[in-house]
């Protein structure tokens, strides 16, 4: 991977939908280059997916902390439920990200997380909008 791998990247994150032809010109380069790149990046797993990002969208982490014994068992029911999951240590043995499209849609899915066999307790931060 080299800069202009990292420009098109920088480029597909700031607007998944840009166009090859839009990003061959910003980058001084043929469309069949760009589209190439793009393959490359996919197939070596650097790009995962593409998304889209909305503005109602609500962000809530949520600590988990599991029966010592159950914690791999959790993290992999969790990947079933949340965005993002993340080994920690401390007070919680578990931190999940959630995104949803209203706070009922989240909760839901907390509720859901607390359900699971070996979830001792949970504590749920939501993000404020800008």
């Amino acid at each position: 991977m080299d800069e202009i791998d990292l420009q098109i990247l920088r480029m597909l994150k700031e607007n998944a939908r840009i166009k090859y032809v839009e990003i061959s010109r910003a980058l001084g380069l043929t469309e069949g280059a760009v589209r190439r790149r793009i393959k490359r990046l996919k197939e070596s797993g650097i790009i995962k997916r593409f998304t889209v990002e909305t503005s109602i969208e609500i962000e809530g982490i949520v600590l988990i902390e599991t029966e010592t014994d159950k914690t791999e068992d959790v993290v992999k029911k969790v990947r079933g439920i949340c965005d993002k999951v993340f080994e920690v240590s401390g007070e919680y043995d578990i931190a999940a990200l959630i995104q949803a499209y209203t706070i009922d849609e989240l909760n839901k899915r907390i509720d859901e997380i607390r359900r699971l066999s070996g979830v001792l307790a949970t504590k749920t931060l939501i993000k404020l909008k800008n």
